[in-house]
């Protein structure tokens, strides 16, 4: 497994320990610090003589991708799998992706359902497990977006053999990692689900994943190496751009919302659902945003909760008390 991390000792900790606590003990686990300046070197010291646990550093802050790549050249286990430093893995993680493995054994990539946690609360599941989701062989453009497959990479374990045929993540990528799996999926590696949630993938207010329109170009990397026939990349485009804006509006950022779709979509911008958002005043969305965030932690109270996001809640709050503490 592949946990890189960048000046959030607080949180690897956290990840850490929910490593510590799988039921499947044949693993490696390689660490990377990307050149952090907090307390990660502290936090690291207590794993680096542990067995399983390999520490490796960067001298300087490389990105996410490039860290990833350190790791997984010196991995040697069948597949890579992917822990990122602010998401948490449920006890059977590990253990349901071998047994997923074993049910599959001719796929090459594989990805879990996962609980998000955002505001002090486990929200939901990332996707309805009874969803339509394929399997086998699917386009590399599959890999764009989640309306086909909605993974994260905490999720994914991808086979060994698909990097050494097909090449390492892309270090340009400073924010996603699409890029790598729209081409192994273009390449024909079969793909495998796992419907259960295994992780919880928190939503905070300091991910790589809110500097949107820098997503936007790299999603578009992507789509080049997913292979994707001109119409289909047109689709996907427009799209990606409509998402793109939804999610600017959101933050109440409705005028860099406005002039991103109109730069990209041109005259079918205001066909977009976004656009008809774009026209509130930011602070108007702002409070709008607010409310919503309060009413989803009022109904995702653990009272209320179904016994799956009960569990998974019982299991990580006392992390996230230790955490505050």
């Amino acid at each position: 497994m592949v946990l890189p991390s960048y000046n959030r000792a607080r949180l690897l900790r956290t990840a850490l320990k929910t490593v510590d606590w799988q039921t499947e003990r044949d693993f490696e686990c390689f660490v990377v610090d990307d050149g952090s300046t907090d307390g990660t070197a502290e936090v690291l010291a207590r794993y680096e003589s542990r067995p399983g646990f390999t520490v490796l550093r960067s001298g300087h802050n490389q990105g996410m991708n490039a860290s990833r790549n350190l790791a997984i050249r010196q991995a040697r286990g069948r597949f890579v799998t992917f822990l990122d430093s602010d998401d948490l893995w449920l006890p059977d993680r590990l253990a349901a992706f071998r047994r997923r493995a074993e049910e599959a054994p001719d796929a090459g990539f594989f990805f879990s359902n996962a609980w998000v946690l955002r505001f002090g609360r486990i929200l939901g599941t990332l996707f309805d497990p009874s969803r339509p989701i394929p399997e086998g062989r699917v386009p590399g453009s599959y890999a764009v977006g989640d309306a086909e497959l909605p993974y994260v990479t905490t999720n994914v374990a991808v086979a060994r053999a698909a990097f050494t045929a097909h090449g390492l993540f892309k270090t340009e990528m400073r924010t996603l990692d699409t890029e790598l799996f729209a081409r192994v999926l273009a390449a024909g590696i079969p793909v495998a689900v796992l419907r259960s949630p295994l992780s919880v993938r928190r939503l905070h207010d300091d991910q790589l994943t809110d500097r949107y329109e820098e997503n936007f170009r790299e999603s578009m990397l992507a789509l080049d190496s997913a292979d994707a026939a001109p119409k289909e990349r047109a689709a996907l485009r427009r799209r990606t751009a409509s998402e793109v804006g939804l999610y600017l509006v959101k933050a109440g950022r409705p005028a860099e919302a406005r002039a991103f779709l109109s730069r990209e979509l041109g005259t079918a911008a205001p066909r977009s659902q976004a656009w008809p958002l774009t026209t509130l005043p930011a602070g108007a969305l702002k409070a709008l945003k607010a409310a919503r965030a309060a009413l989803l932690k009022a109904g995702a109270h653990p009272l209320l909760a179904g016994p799956g996001a009960r569990a998974a809640w019982e299991l990580v709050r006392p992390l996230l008390a230790e955490e505050e503490s």
